[in-house]
């Protein structure tokens, strides 16, 4: 008695468009129907249209990410001047709590200047280094709505 023939049947890898398997054909192999002139035209102008979508998300994503430079920038800076800010308003802090908060003159002046621009200048420290490590570390951070004194 005769063995039964073994068929094997394979297709691997990317295929992109039409694939055919035959062990014998037969005749003419039309892939696809003929194109009409009006939708070449549609398909053009899809294909312009979803270039026009990128283009146009692609340019958002670079605005987005010069604001985000802009303000990381200003950040900084921020942080500078509070670095710098601070050595001046903490010995006014620390005449007023030395002194009982009863100082006259000078000092009593720059006593009740030196405490909010102390409180200012370690909240300015503490908020750009936590926001500038968070943007170094690839984390996601809030940067706030563009203002009309705001460039």
């Amino acid at each position: 008695m005769s063995e039964p023939q073994r068929v094997r049947n394979e297709l691997s890898g990317t295929v992109n468009g039409n694939a055919i398997q035959a062990g014998a054909i037969h005749g003419d192999v039309v892939f696809g129907a003929p194109t009409s002139p009006e939708s070449e035209e549609l398909q053009r102008r899809l294909e312009q249209r979803q270039r026009r979508i990128l283009d146009a998300e692609d340019a958002q994503a670079a605005e987005i990410e010069r604001r985000c430079e802009q303000y990381l920038k200003r950040l900084r800076w921020g942080r500078r001047a509070a670095v710098i800010m601070l050595p001046f308003a903490i010995p006014g802090v620390v005449m007023l709590s030395a002194h009982g908060w009863i100082l006259s003159g000078w000092q009593g002046r720059w006593g009740l200047f030196g405490l909010p621009v102390c409180a200012l200048g370690l909240y300015s420290l503490a908020f750009s280094t936590w926001v500038i490590k968070r943007a170094e570390a690839g984390k996601p951070i809030k940067i706030p709505p563009r203002t009309p004194w705001s460039r």
